[in-house]
């Protein structure tokens, strides 16, 4: 019996997925950031690695990368899969793919995670908006949203109040509430833009304190976030039918989804006028890893042919 393996390796987190052919579950695992863009190869090479340990050898894999932006991407993230299991056939994609693939009636993803990006299905495969990387993009992103509430009590000569709590996780992350040892941190960090990301869950707390600086930046990234989703739908998605939004990614996970109702007041706020598309939006309930080996499955279908 065949077996399928995903890999879904995103700017915080790898996670890898084997079943069989019937939907058994053979492996699990989980490592640390595999961005392909912004990770050394060294480091994406160790965390697959460890996200696979003590799994059984698979017989079609699947690699979904954050930062595969080009098709010679793809040829090295294809390398990247062979150097650690060679006997296996692989494929690789983007790593929004996962999520677009992980259930059948998603017609849009909203991925806010380390990074943010905007993606739907059409005609000819997958189209995507937004994103850009730390250095051009991620509006929306628990990155963005770190950024924005570093920008606003680590470069503000007259900085707002943040809880004790932030402050605390600047100095676990950071190793100091200094402003130059927290910049010299961020730039010195293997993967900086995952580092920053982690302030996300005590930004959305204090923002839910009422603390200015954290509510300031939670609207800011998210009123970013629904203008991104809204250009993609208005240039990308047949509009004449009722479209299903699913949103994936670690931001939407913060204090039991909070953000999720914050987002869709966004989206309300940034629609345009005399719109009259019927929008359903609600988190994605499965994991896109798994979307990742569902992508693997159709190798077998063409090595049957």
């Amino acid at each position: 019996m065949p077996t399928f393996l995903g890999i879904d390796c995103g700017g915080s987190t790898t996670r890898t997925y084997l079943i069989d052919s019937d939907g058994n579950v053979l492996h699990r695992g989980q490592s640390g950031p595999g961005n392909l863009a912004s990770t050394p190869q060294v480091e994406i090479d160790r965390h697959i690695r460890e996200a696979i340990a003590d799994a059984p050898n698979p017989d079609f894999t699947c690699g979904c990368f954050a930062g595969l932006l080009t098709d010679t991407d793809r040829q090295r993230a294809i390398q990247l899969i062979a150097n650690i299991l060679p006997e296996t056939q692989i494929s690789a994609y983007p790593d929004f793919h996962a999520s677009l693939a992980a259930e059948p009636n998603t017609d849009l993803i909203i991925i806010a995670g380390t990074g943010a990006l905007i993606a739907s299905k059409s005609p000819t495969g997958v189209v995507k908006s937004a994103g850009g990387g730390p250095l051009l993009g991620d509006h929306g992103s628990a990155f963005d949203l770190g950024r924005r509430a570093l920008n606003k009590l680590v470069l503000n000569p007259a900085p707002p109040t943040a809880s004790p709590m932030f402050w605390e996780s600047v100095i676990e992350l950071f190793g100091s509430k200094e402003p130059n040892q927290i910049l010299a941190a961020v730039y010195r960090s293997v993967s900086p833009a995952a580092r920053v990301a982690k302030l996300a869950p005590a930004i959305v707390i204090d923002a839910q304190r009422g603390l200015d600086y954290a509510r300031q930046s939670v609207d800011e990234a998210l009123s970013a976030l629904a203008q991104s989703t809204w250009q993609h739908i208005i240039a990308h998605t047949d509009q004449s039918k009722p479209l299903h939004a699913k949103l994936a990614g670690g931001l939407w996970e913060i204090d039991n989804g909070i953000l999720v109702e914050e987002f869709k007041k966004q989206l309300i706020s940034a629609e345009p006028r005399n719109h009259q598309l019927h929008l359903t939006v609600e988190k994605l309930s499965t994991e896109p890893v798994i979307g990742a080996a569902n992508l693997a499955k159709p190798m077998a279908k063409t090595n049957e042919q």
